[in-house]
């Protein structure tokens, strides 16, 4: 393969890329859209769960310096490339599954999860364990993309199991363009 071919081929691979990033972000919630919705109030302690790139809390310690800020992921690659990235000291990124938080019980004022929930494979057990770890009087913020009622069915379902009882619940409009934004605010 001569030089020309091979930039051909590098090419092709960024344009897919790009399409296939492009395309998610029409269909996927931006984890952004949950900021005006909440009840961001002084000094707080905020947990981000299957927080990806950081992009929430990166934006949120734009505002927020006396903040205590914590992403969780499953994934160490973001975790390194977030902690490489991280310019605020009131953010912490660690690495470790929502099904086991490794926070203290009662820790956060606020605790958020944005289009990570349908990842996990112990759903109800990660929203209990959000639920641990959430002070009295905290709120939970979760944000999914829901395509279909069978999904909103089943995410129905799995805060039916869990500790989290009779959340508040909406569609968020102007978040995906091309699915629904399901948003569930609960206060422990």
């Amino acid at each position: 393969m001569n030089a020309q071919q091979n930039g051909i081929t590098n090419y092709q691979r960024l344009a897919q890329h790009l399409i296939k990033n492009r395309l998610r972000r029409l269909r996927t919630p931006d984890c952004l859209s949950i900021v005006p919705e909440m009840r961001l109030r002084g000094k707080i302690r905020l947990l981000d769960v299957g927080c990806n790139n950081g992009r929430l809390l990166f934006k949120l310690a734009s505002f927020m310096e006396d903040s205590e800020l914590h992403g969780v992921d499953l994934n160490d690659r973001h975790i390194r490339r977030n902690n490489s990235r991280n310019r605020y000291r009131n953010v912490q990124f660690h690495c470790s599954p929502a099904e086991n938080l490794p926070f203290d019980a009662s820790y956060f004022d606020i605790v958020c999860c944005t289009n990570a929930l349908h990842k996990f494979p112990q759903r109800v057990r990660a929203l209990d364990e959000m639920h641990r770890v959430l002070k009295t009087g905290g709120d939970l913020y979760l944000l999914e993309a829901i395509r279909d009622d069978k999904w909103k069915d089943k995410f129905d379902k799995i805060l039916r199991q869990s500790k989290f009882i009779l959340p508040e619940k909406k569609f968020l409009s102007r978040t995906a363009l091309l699915s629904k934004s399901y948003f569930i605010h609960y206060v422990k």
